[in-house]
């Protein structure tokens, strides 16, 4: 726990941990790919690499990070569905 605390509060190891955990992006937008029988250089599966791997750094930054995590995937999983936005003063 020492160890994670050190990273977390070190800006630099936080930043390297970052960048060594991002790595991983292009294999897994691969993965992605492959599995929906798509090229390997489809762009929305390495969006979805992206996402996914973002939020670790997301849900480390959170309050709660398990619920960090589940706003994620519930996200990746069914899709943004905002409400309409409305101005402050009631214009549409």
């Amino acid at each position: 726990m020492v160890a994670i605390n050190l990273v977390k509060t070190t800006p630099a190891l936080s930043d390297y941990a970052h960048r060594m955990w991002m790595r991983h992006q292009d294999a897994l937008a691969r993965a992605i790919a492959q599995d929906l029988g798509v090229t390997p250089d489809d762009l929305r599966s390495a969006a979805l690499a992206r996402f996914a791997l973002e939020t670790s750094a997301l849900a480390q930054r959170a309050d709660d990070p398990e619920q960090a995590v589940d706003a994620a995937f519930d996200l990746l999983e069914h899709g943004w569905s905002a409400p309409a936005l409305r101005f402050v003063d009631g214009r549409d």
